[in-house]
Parts: C-alpha cells; sequence; structure tokens
C-alpha cells in the first residue's frame, strides 16, 4: 500500500507537467469555452461545512460559472458508509468529471476505477486512494511528514537538551495524509535514535478525542517535547491539552492544514506552534482549472495521473509570525 501511494505521487514526470501547463495556456479566457459548456461535474468530499471543503467548493463552483458547466456537491457528513453510496449514485448518473475525496486509501478505490473504465474522469482531491485515475491536485504529504520531522530533530533532538519524545495524532491510521506523513515522519526519525515516538493514536479527525489523547500521553510523559498533529482542525485539541496542563512552554504542537484565518488564530492564541499550509484556497483554484483541463480533454501522455502539487506556507508563531499567509472565506 505504501509503495503504491508513493509511486504515483512522484509520477509527475517533467513530461505530464509540462504537458499539463501546455495545456493550461488556451484555457485561462474569462469566456465560456463551448466544449465545456452544459457539461457535469459531481464533488463528493468526506464532509461539508468546514473551511477545507468550502473553500474548495466556492472556487470550483466559481470556475464552473465562468465554463458554463454545473458542479453538484453531495455531502458525506463524515460517514464513510454514505460516501460509498453518493459515489455510487454519482457514477450512475454518469458527469464528466466526478471530484472525490478520499477518507482512506482503500475506500473508493473500487469505484473510483468503476468510474475511469466507463468513461468519467476522476479528479482526487488532496487525499487519494491506492487506485490512480485522470488527475490529482493536493499536497505532497511526503514532503510535510519529512519537513515537521526534520523541524522536530532540530528543537527535541541531540543538543536541545529536551527529552526527544514526540506524539504523533492521525486523522486515521489509513488516511493517505497519515499513511505517507507517518512513514515519512519515522524515516526521518530512524536517523535519530534519540528521538521516541510515544503515542501514534489516532483521533477519527475529533478534537475531543485529539485532546483526551494527549492529556493522557502527558500525564504518562510529562517531559513530552512535540505533538505532531495531523490535521489543524483536530489538532486544536492536542493543543488545549497542552495549555490545560501548564506545558505551552515546553511543549511543541505542530499540524498541517488549509491555513484559513483559523490557523492563524490557532498560532496567536498559543494553542499550535507551527502549521504546514498548504492553502485550500489555492488548492481550490487548482482543482477548477483542472477540471477546466479534464473537461476540455487534458490527459498525461504516458497514461498517468496528472498532478497539481499545492505549494506549502509554513506558518509559525514568534517572530517570523506572518498573519498575512492566512486566507478568509
Amino acid at each position: 500500500m505504501h509503495y503504491e501511494l508513493g509511486r504515483y505521487i512522484k509520477a509527475a514526470t517533467a513530461a505530464a507537467l509540462a504537458g499539463a501547463i501546455a495545456i493550461l495556456g488556451p484555457a485561462t479566457g474569462a469566456q465560456a469555452d463551448s466544449n465545456i459548456a452544459g457539461k457535469k461535474v459531481i464533488f463528493v468530499p468526506i464532509a461539508m461545512g468546514i473551511s477545507l471543503t468550502e473553500g474548495w467548493a466556492r472556487r470550483m463552483r466559481e470556475h464552473a460559472a465562468i465554463g458554463g458547466y454545473t458542479i453538484d456537491v453531495r455531502d458525506a457528513a463524515f460517514n464513510t458508509g454514505i460516501m460509498a453510496e453518493l459515489v455510487a449514485k454519482a457514477i450512475s448518473d454518469k458527469p464528466d468529471v466526478l471530484v472525490v475525496h478520499n477518507p482512506t486509501v482503500q475506500l473508493l478505490a473500487r469505484q473510483i476505477k468503476q468510474a475511469e473504465s466507463e468513461g468519467i474522469k476522476v479528479l482526487q482531491i488532496n487525499l487519494q486512494s491506492n487506485q490512480p485515475s485522470a488527475a490529482f491536485v493536493g499536497a505532497n504529504w511526503d514532503r510535510i511528514g519529512r519537513e515537521i520531522a526534520e523541524d522536530i530533530v532540530k528543537e527535541c533532538g541531540e543538543g536541545s537538551g529536551k527529552s526527544g519524545k514526540v506524539a504523533i495524532i492521525p486523522g486515521q491510521l489509513t488516511a493517505a495524509d497519515s499513511v505517507i506523513m507517518n512513514e515519512a515522519a519515522f524515516k526521518v526519525f530512524e536517523g535519530h535514535k534519540e528521538i521516541e515516538v510515544v503515542s501514534n493514536q489516532a483521533s477519527d479527525w475529533e478534537p475531543e478525542k485529539a485532546r483526551q489523547i494527549t492529556a493522557t500521553v502527558l500525564q504518562q510523559h510529562p517531559d513530552l517535547c512535540a505533538v505532531f498533529g495531523h490535521w489543524d482542525v483536530h489538532t486544536m485539541g492536542a493543543g488545549n491539552a497542552v495549555k490545560d496542563a501548564g506545558k505551552a512552554d515546553d511543549v511543541l504542537v505542530y499540524s498541517t492544514g488549509g491555513g484559513d484565518s483559523v490557523a492563524c488564530k490557532a498560532i496567536e492564541d498559543g494553542v499550535q506552534d507551527r502549521i504546514w499550509s498548504y492553502d485550500a484556497d489555492g488548492q481550490g483554484r487548482d482543482a477548477g482549472t483542472m477540471v477546466d483541463l479534464l473537461l476540455q480533454g487534458a490527459a498525461a501522455a504516458d497514461g498517468s495521473m496528472l498532478i497539481a502539487e499545492s505549494p506549502l506556507k509554513v506558518i509559525k508563531a514568534g517572530d517570523g509570525y506572518d498573519a498575512s499567509l492566512c486566507w478568509k472565506m
């Protein structure tokens, strides 16, 4: 599973990207393209009502309005059973493009393959399946996991005077971001034996569960040096547990996220210390552009996935803090 994810994430070769950029040129005009007007797009996110997916939907709707095609958003409301049903229904409705937000690497794999086999182009956004598809827009989780782990080594490792103890809080152990970030982080930690991962428990994306996990870890390891949460929303709970324990000056709280204004407030309030933002607002624009391209027949010449990797912004507390790195709905 890990090999497959890593293999196709890295499949965005220079040739494929060059092809995508070449196609992108004439597709950015403000007038509706007669080739895409009237076409149908369906977006099935894990859940609406959060800035991440609301930001994506907003930007994709803007592209749909300009292009003259429709986009239908179907909310799974954090229910994987409902999500599978919604994707099945979407396939039967035969859209031109299906946009999916995978909660785990396996849940939608069969359906993505089915959709593609029936001529429906599938765009995976931010969290990918084991099953490749026409395109992917999202974060480079390997890079994020590696960079955060390297920063933890710098802050907690040899010569720091700290314990080297780290708690990792994934959203779900089988979600693509958690699979890839953990793999990348543990590779870094393997080269630094002074770093000890004392907990690696999933929160199921729930802030309260992340708070409880962190509170328990702090009781067991009062000299904890860092918490690495895999999404800034549930890591709010972890950060609050650190504050409640009076450890805000001793424990660094790391996370990743879409980088909206709530992330900056978490930094300002001392709930989190460092957030690797993949800029959900920018991802929404990229997703809208990718949908436009897919509707016009864009495809990688070698049959691999078209990939738009999201640029990263690191939001840090302290003297280098920059509120302009965050976006607002």
